[in-house]
């Protein structure tokens, strides 16, 4: 029987290449993606060393983050500007509002603008469709942190351990990888 840390790398890979063919037909500048895994303060400083010319435009983001345990991670940048994606990985019978909170929490202590909940061959709670479904700001979260508005985008996805391929459930504020590499392009763009 597998763990959900066996799925890492193949979610991870499956997500690079969908971001990168997103922003490569978009015609915006080369993407790079970076990926972590466990804590995120050192993994951050790790990722800008090794690659000092696409990441040091996240290095006071990341002097000013306090340590935080992560199932998964990704920096993406363009070399001129980052976002922060959070991938917390369950393989449980039914994701639920406990999952979600965890997945808020980390968005929130980090600043990460993106989370997804992502369940390993298995749906979501009625629970959680309900709110997710009838209470949009539990997806799409502002906040003001030192005076600064800060926005938390999060969705709920299934991935097919089969066909290596998620299955969108249209929960949340990010209902699609297209719409997350939709709404990065923006951030991008501006």
């Amino acid at each position: 029987m597998k763990n959900e840390l066996s799925y890492y790398k193949e979610i991870q890979e499956f997500i690079e290449i969908q971001l990168k063919s997103n922003f490569s037909a978009s015609n915006y500048r080369k993407l790079h993606v970076y990926w972590g895994i466990g804590e995120l303060k050192s993994n951050l400083f790790q990722i800008i060393n090794e690659h000092p010319n696409e990441c040091s435009c996240a290095l006071h983001f990341a002097q000013h983050i306090p340590p935080l345990s992560l199932d998964i991670f990704a920096l993406i940048t363009d070399g001129n500007k980052f976002e922060l994606l959070i991938l917390e990985i369950k393989l449980v019978k039914s994701a639920g509002l406990k999952e979600w909170s965890q997945l808020v929490g980390y968005c929130l202590v980090s600043g990460a603008k993106y989370g997804l909940l992502v369940n390993i061959d298995n749906g979501s709670s009625e629970r959680l469709v309900q709110t997710l479904s009838n209470e949009p700001h539990m997806s799409h979260i502002q906040t003001i942190v030192h005076d600064k508005e800060r926005e938390h985008l999060l969705g709920f996805m299934q991935w097919n351990s089969l066909t290596y391929n998620f299955e969108y459930t249209n929960l949340g504020c990010i209902k699609s990888l297209s719409d997350l590499c939709a709404k990065l392009i923006s951030d991008f763009s501006e």
